[in-house]
């Protein structure tokens, strides 16, 4: 176990890194955009982060205890003294008054902190589509086609639960120990109990080092968006922050941490985060999972500590809906059966965020998969295309590369049967068809051919090169139907889901 001082001071993050958080903050605006952070010293920045900090707490627990809500209504300085917020309420008004008239986009009437801190967030958020940005520059151009396909389909599958953040769909996520030891009983991916843990040995750090190097060359620098944890908490492994390391060594970025355990070391957890500023991340989140937890983790950390940390609300009482995937779909299912309820089916049914390959570290193994509606056949969440075993990188090469020359044709193959996914609603349309689902429409028209192959692919017992000739007898090239055939492709609404 990394071994942590314990003089470490609470605000040693911002008096010993000021300089590196002005860069990092920086580091994600475009050169024609005057940051925030320009304008101030190195002391007043740091003042002024203090200052959002206690914004950005404010905020949090008034979005996880609806008492404080109530509290706000009666009294807001009364409010802010009971739950040990230094904020002055009426400043930040527009933040929790639904009711307050104060205009928002008059620049007087809000105070520089919350300017400031909404300039933070919005740093957080251009961090975000940065990172989605270099997700899809992959220069393996089969898995890149086949990820913007994953993308369009979930979007159109998935009703998305609200965000502030993009949607990503990470080209990769690493495992670094078998199963967690947290045991959620909402755990969107149904994690089973921590078994064995990936120690940061010679032989598995080199291991690692050839692992990350091999992704590398297949996706290029998308393979540095990844993320080293998932049926997992990241503070599980001992050696988590030196796999972390050798990540940011190799593919030039510093992985985000989702912990539910910030304070099970919290000299550890304060390690980490400033290891990660460092490094230049700043999207890291603690997942809270009751109030008490929340009060813990404010009395354990100062507010500035947790400047760049994102809580993610799982408390009850924050009355956030959870997937229904994993262990959240087993207990709905337990409590609908007791009650005799029909399930709400409309709510996001996938945690999944990978549209790639997700490894285990400790059994030496790989899934090709990507988010879905969790169902009978994909309880977690995700399909699964294709899963094997590796015991070195060369072996790992050979898998992976069968995985995309199977999984991800950059256009239809002749032999491919051709039906439509089987969540979508087919209906034809004067001049062509659509499919849909509860959240999205495709229309196809405009072409005197284009609703009878709709009825085609519907009826789903051909081929694409069984199309092509059916249309060619009628004098339509078969050039003309492949071409429509793979526009529909790439709007991601034909069937691919794996038939293992």
């Amino acid at each position: 176990m990394m071994q942590v001082s314990n003089s470490l001071e609470k605000k040693e993050l911002f008096s010993t890194n000021i300089s590196q958080i002005r860069q990092t903050l920086k580091k994600w605006i475009t050169n024609d955009e005057l940051h925030w952070t320009e304008k101030l010293s190195d002391e007043v920045l740091m003042q002024e982060l203090i200052q959002i900090s206690q914004i950005q707490r404010f905020s949090q627990k008034w979005q996880a205890d609806p008492e404080l809500k109530k509290q706000l209504l009666i009294d807001s300085h009364q409010a802010v003294a009971r739950y040990n917020l230094n904020i002055n309420p009426e400043e930040i008004r527009v933040l929790w008054d639904k009711t307050h008239t104060q205009k928002e986009n008059q620049a007087d009437s809000i105070s520089l902190s919350l300017k400031n801190y909404r300039n933070l967030i919005n740093d957080e958020v251009r961090q975000a589509y940065e990172i989605q940005r270099i997700a899809g520059s992959s220069i393996e151009p089969s898995y890149k086609a086949w990820r913007e396909r994953q993308m369009t389909r979930a979007a159109s599958e998935l009703n998305q639960l609200p965000q502030t953040l993009p949607e990503i769909h990470f080209p990769i996520a690493f495992e670094l120990s078998k199963g967690c030891s947290v045991g959620c009983w909402f755990c969107g991916v149904s994690a089973p109990r921590l078994g064995d843990i990936f120690i940061y040995n010679q032989e598995n750090a080199r291991l690692w080092r050839e692992v990350l190097e091999l992704m590398k060359e297949i996706l290029g620098p998308a393979a540095g968006t990844g993320f080293c944890y998932c049926a997992s908490d990241p503070f599980d492994n001992p050696d988590y922050e030196k796999f972390c390391d050798d990540f940011h060594a190799i593919l030039g970025i510093f992985p985000p941490t989702t912990t539910a355990q910030p304070l099970k070391n919290p000299d550890r957890t304060r390690f980490l985060l400033k290891l990660s500023l460092e490094k230049g991340c700043i999207l890291n989140r603690f997942s809270i999972l009751s109030l008490k937890m929340l009060d813990q983790v404010c009395n354990e950390f100062s507010s500035e500590e947790l400047a760049f940390v994102d809580f993610v609300l799982q408390n009850k009482e924050a009355d956030i809906p959870k997937s229904y995937s994993g262990r959240a779909r087993e207990h709905n299912h337990r409590k609908a059966e007791k009650s005799q309820e029909i399930l709400n089916n409309t709510l996001a049914g996938s945690t999944a965020c990978v549209s790639g390959f997700l490894f285990n570290m400790v059994d030496r193994s790989v899934k090709l998969i990507s988010p879905c509606n969790a169902d009978e056949r994909w309880p977690l969440g995700y399909r699964v295309y294709e899963k094997g075993t590796f015991t070195n990188a060369d072996d790992l090469k050979i898998l992976l590369k069968r995985m995309i020359n199977t999984h991800m044709p950059l256009t239809l193959r002749p032999n491919d049967r051709i039906s439509f996914r089987r969540d979508l609603k087919y209906e034809n349309l004067p001049d062509g068809f659509q499919v849909s689902t509860k959240f999205h429409k495709h229309k196809f028209q405009n072409a005197s051919y284009i609703r009878q192959l709709g009825e085609v692919i519907y009826k789903g017992d051909k081929t694409a090169e069984e199309i092509a000739l059916l249309f060619n007898v009628c004098g339509i090239p078969s050039a003309t139907i492949y071409h429509f055939l793979n526009l529909i492709f790439e709007h991601g609404v034909l069937d691919d889901e794996p038939k293992m």
